[in-house]
């Protein structure tokens, strides 16, 4: 099912950019953004939410020292808050839950070019036998037989069925090669190049390169320039949106607003190594996805906290009709 909503119509639209472009690094860069300009409402409402949630800290604040002994209270009288303002605690995250299956079905479309970008169908029997055709031409080139060490002796369907699950992207990258050196499979080729890297490989085979001293193929090497900016993109973006939502005295803001401060400041040092690890270990094009995205949410997030702020005053707390009347007698 997952594949069917998700995956198959993602592969769908990134081949209908690929056939426009012609180049799979500008097909990914396009897909993320117009992924992210359909997400911009969901992100106009969280960013609206989190200045919310800023304006009526100061009143769960006062709740919190009102009912410092009483949790129960507290909380229904939080809940009233948050109701009577139309805060959800959660709303924040919702463009960011939203993104995480779009990020697993990307994984897999990348991962599987040939399923979902040429429509090959490994079920068929010619497929089957052109699939072997290219294991057999590689083995037979003494500078790429090496390549292909591990699958030469499978059988045919086995073959496929290796190629299908684990192999999609180097098999490409052999398709490419034969293409231009014997002819025949340019219906079998995708252009990886982008900005001068190849985005068939890992950034991790960098590391390799660099170690060993090979500077002849540099654009292996400056792969690893993607997982870097990557992570530096992502550090940026929550450091932005920390400051947004952190409150800026939290001893004088309560629990909850000085809880929620950590939390964020914890978030901001995670995702950037979690980004680093899986843009350094997947395909280039996924670290392309990652960077494109991060900039895309710098840059509306910015222009809505611009937006936002010269409306702060449209930004009105509202106060549960009990906790008026207090105010009042206490007035």
């Amino acid at each position: 099912m997952f594949e069917f909503f998700i995956t198959k119509p993602l592969g769908f639209i990134i081949q209908f950019i690929y056939n426009i472009v012609q180049n799979y690094g500008w097909s990914i860069v396009i897909f993320t953004v117009v992924v992210k300009l359909i997400l911009l409402p969901l992100q106009i409402k969280s960013q609206k939410s989190m200045k919310k949630q800023q304006k009526i800290q100061p009143i769960i604040a006062q709740l919190q020292n009102k009912y410092a002994n009483d949790k129960e209270k507290l909380q229904t009288e939080m809940m009233k808050v948050y109701k009577e303002n139309n805060v959800s605690m959660t709303g924040g995250c919702l463009p960011l839950l939203i993104q995480f299956p779009i990020l697993i079905g990307l994984y897999n479309v990348i991962q599987r070019p040939l399923s979902y970008l040429l429509n090959v169908d490994f079920k068929l029997e010619s497929v089957i036998e052109r699939i072997s055709d290219v294991i057999a031409k590689m083995a037979a080139d003494p500078a790429v037989a090496h390549a292909v060490e591990g699958l030469k002796n499978l059988d045919a369907a086995s073959l496929a069925e290796k190629i299908h699950k684990t192999y999609q992207i180097q098999f490409l990258t052999w398709t490419r090669y034969l293409e231009e050196t014997v002819g025949g499979f340019s219906d079998w080729v995708l252009n990886f190049n982008f900005l001068g890297l190849d985005l068939s490989k890992k950034p991790s085979a960098g590391v390799s390169a660099l170690f060993s001293g090979n500077f002849e193929n540099l654009s292996t090497i400056l792969l690893l320039l993607i997982p870097a900016v990557a992570v530096f993109a992502t550090w940026f973006s929550m450091r932005q949106s920390q400051k947004m939502t952190s409150a800026k005295k939290s001893d004088d803001m309560g629990d909850t607003a000085a809880t929620m401060n950590s939390m964020s400041k914890t978030m901001n040092y995670m995702m950037p190594v979690m980004t680093g690890v899986f843009t350094f270990t997947l395909p280039a094009a996924m670290g392309v996805y990652w960077i494109t995205s991060s900039i895309m949410q710098i840059v509306t997030q910015y222009i809505l906290n611009v937006y936002l702020d010269k409306k702060e005053d449209d930004f009105v707390v509202k106060i549960p009709e009990k906790n008026r009347k207090n105010s009042k007698k206490h007035r």
